[in-house]
């Protein structure tokens, strides 16, 4: 076989690898074209669907905070502002220095006012809020 190659490469023959090659970059180039990129998960009306826990009302999310019952909006909390926290650039930490007791703290103030929203919806207002105050970098170790 490799006798065969050698004697293509003193023809010339090696045309053809090359248009296969070429051809083969030009359909991942196209399939690239497809793929979804990372970025604002919503369609043209700015919806998109919470899951979860994000879909309770701020009303329940209150009521099981006072009975001592949050833990599974922490975790479903956390999860998100994970999410933030790697899909945003030249963010960090979106918390910057509040950590997740304050920012829970933050949310009861929230759904306090609008009770009838979701948690969902609570949890995008704050991220919005703290935008400002995000970490754009690792801070030093201690």
């Amino acid at each position: 076989m490799g006798i065969l190659r050698h004697e293509r490469e003193e023809r010339g023959d090696m045309l053809p690898t090359a248009q296969r090659t070429i051809c083969l970059l030009w359909w991942l180039m196209l399939l690239l074209c497809f793929m979804p990129l990372a970025g604002r998960g919503r369609d043209a009306q700015d919806n998109h669907v919470a899951l979860g826990f994000g879909l309770e009302a701020c009303q329940t999310f209150l009521q099981a905070r006072s009975n001592g019952l949050d833990m599974a909006y922490r975790h479903w909390l956390t999860g998100y502002l994970t999410a933030v926290n790697k899909l945003t650039n030249n963010t960090v930490d979106i918390r910057g220095t509040t950590d997740t007791d304050g920012i829970l703290w933050l949310l009861e103030q929230y759904c306090i006012k609008q009770p009838l929203h979701s948690f969902s919806r609570a949890v995008e207002a704050l991220v919005t809020d703290l935008y400002p105050k995000r970490l754009t970098h690792m801070p030093p170790p201690p």
